[in-house]
């Protein structure tokens, strides 16, 4: 099962991170402000298929925002303005 931590915690520890990933075979979930936003898995070991499925899905998505013209800038802010309605949910204004 995935180990999930802090960005901050990821910066701070990041050669040890990157350690047990490689010797442990170990799976890290990055989160930032509460929200995962990546994954350190091992180079070595197949993805799982779910995350297969997600790679190729997040894929698509992409190519079809390119097609509609939607700008990487235009995902940031609306990911953000997501992220901060969720902290507003979770914590108050």
């Amino acid at each position: 099962m995935p180990r999930v931590i802090s960005a901050t915690e990821a910066k701070n520890r990041f050669g040890e991170v990157i350690r047990r990933v490689y010797r442990d075979g170990e799976t890290f979930i990055v989160e930032r402000d509460g929200l995962p936003v990546v994954m350190i898995v091992p180079v070595q070991e197949p993805a799982p298929a779910g995350l297969r499925r997600f790679a190729r899905a997040v894929q698509a998505a992409a190519r079809e925002a390119e097609a509609l013209g939607i700008t990487e800038q235009d995902v940031e802010r609306s990911a953000e303005q997501i992220r901060e309605e969720v902290h507003r949910e979770r914590w108050g204004e």
